[in-house]
């Protein structure tokens, strides 16, 4: 990935993914407003923040990224397999509605979601001009929401998934992330002796390959093009936040797509 500083703010964009097609970015937590366990830039509204910092952070995060704030869409991030598509930007006065994909065919239209170990899976069909962002904990990856995700926009928007392109973001990585037994039993009852793969089991217990498994999805679904960030959250708190390393006192960080670049990262 592409690491860039621009206004105070930094991100990364996916090598692999068209700049002259898609602007994309996701954003670390540096550069923000926010102060304490939730500095700086802290995109997530539920976790205690101050709103005010966090309307401040989103107004400085679409500014850097050269979109209107007023083009976002996003939505409620439940865990599960529901997906959205958007015609057009989401009111700031309608409710998020409850979901953990997103896609779109308006280049008018800025698709946002937040994380803090969770999998983000960015995804660009350069053929059919599609955008799209899913959300992938541990119950979306057992769910593989990743494909229903591939799946949706193959009959939306007629998608081949031998021509999508897709990047695996920023979240923890297997070495840091243990689970119980009730997950490892979770995904061995669904996915069978394919879900030792991405289960390791060391003297402190088990530890789930969020990156592997996901990949084993995505590919599974017909998908050729796929870069991985190797970025873990729980290895880099100076630039991300993370659920797990900081036992749920932290912010949230942000990726941003959009179609046909009107910003500085074109």
């Amino acid at each position: 990935m592409y690491r860039t500083e621009s206004d105070g703010l930094v991100f990364y964009q996916f090598e692999s993914f068209d700049s002259n097609l898609v602007n994309h970015a996701i954003y670390t937590r540096l550069g923000g407003v926010s102060e304490g366990h939730f500095s700086a830039l802290n995109l997530g509204g539920t976790n205690g923040d101050n709103p005010e910092h966090v309307r401040e952070n989103h107004i400085k995060l679409f500014k850097n990224f050269g979109m209107p704030f007023k083009s976002r869409f996003d939505v409620w991030q439940v865990h599960g397999d529901t997906i959205h598509f958007a015609d057009s930007p989401r009111p700031e006065t309608q409710k998020h509605q409850p979901g953990d994909g997103i896609f779109t065919q308006n280049p008018d239209v800025t698709l946002i979601m937040r994380f803090a170990d969770c999998v983000p899976l960015i995804i660009h069909d350069p053929v059919k001009k599609v955008v799209g962002l899913v959300h992938a904990g541990w119950q979306g990856t057992l769910i593989e929401v990743g494909a229903a995700a591939i799946n949706a926009a193959v009959r939306k928007y007629g998608c081949d998934p031998a021509t999508m392109r897709v990047g695996i973001g920023p979240s923890i990585c297997g070495k840091c992330y243990q689970i119980g037994a009730d997950v490892k039993a979770k995904f061995f009852k669904k996915w069978g002796d394919k879900a030792a793969e991405f289960i390791n089991e060391t003297t402190q217990g088990y530890y789930l390959d969020l990156w592997a498994a996901n990949e084993w999805i995505l590919r599974s679904a017909g998908i050729q093009y796929l870069e991985q960030s190797h970025l873990c959250t729980a290895e880099n708190l100076h630039e991300w936040y993370s659920y797990r390393k900081e036992k749920g006192l932290t912010g949230r960080f942000a990726a941003a797509i959009s179609l046909t670049p009107k910003g500085k990262h074109g």
